[in-house]
């Protein structure tokens, strides 16, 4: 499996006939809803226009990307950053055209997070070696299953650590960060973050052993 850049082309263009998904409520509607913050609405409003989204994406994922993660596994990324940018008041889309302009920055975004946090997997060595070859093989059990292995797999790795600093660490890992900066962003030292990733690599060992990611 190789990881690989996404297409370079954008996804700033709303899909054609975006305000006509069957029984949808019009978009606009539902966008003064989810600049007020209500979850609800932006929940509908993925459940009325995910397969327009899906397809969009699809189209502006190169093969090698799409063959890595489907659209589905996008839009489920997508899904849960957009739900917590409307329930922290962030969304200030004021027409359509802005709406889908920021949830196709979104799905790029997920696409380059997915793809660099493959990628570190496969460049592990030392130590870290072992636990990340586990979780790139089931990742690839997952994916010839028919499921968006890198998604469930890297969730469930999140899901299994008690703490958040820990989910931290993992994720700035994830996106190549060194250790001695992941202590800076957490605002400890350097030896501490060494002490919590050991913890880390032996609690994702034992819970892949068990079956459990």
């Amino acid at each position: 499996m190789l990881a690989t850049q996404p297409n370079p082309a954008t996804f700033r263009d709303p899909p054609s006939g975006s305000g006509s998904a069957a029984g949808a409520l019009p978009v606009d509607q539902l966008l003064a809803r989810m600049r007020a913050g209500d979850r609800r609405a932006a929940a509908l409003f993925l459940s009325n226009y995910g397969d327009l989204i899906r397809r969009r994406v699809r189209g502006k994922l190169g093969a090698s990307v799409r063959r890595m993660f489907d659209s589905l596994d996008i839009l489920s990324t997508v899904g849960r950053r957009f739900d917590r940018y409307v329930r922290d008041g962030k969304l200030q889309a004021v027409d359509e055209p802005q709406l889908w302009s920021l949830l196709f920055r979104m799905a790029e975004a997920a696409v380059v997070d997915k793809v660099r946090a493959v990628k570190r997997l496969q460049l592990a060595e030392g130590e870290d070696g072992p636990i990340a070859r586990e979780l790139l093989a089931r990742i690839d059990s997952a994916e010839r299953g028919g499921a968006s292995g890198a998604d469930i797999v890297l969730e469930r790795a999140l899901g299994a650590l008690h703490f958040d600093e820990d989910r931290s660490i993992l994720t700035l890992w994830l996106a190549d960060w060194p250790l001695f900066r992941i202590a800076e962003a957490l605002g400890t030292t350097p030896a501490a973050v060494r002490q919590r990733w050991r913890a880390i690599r032996e609690l994702l060992r034992e819970k892949l052993d068990a079956g459990e990611l």
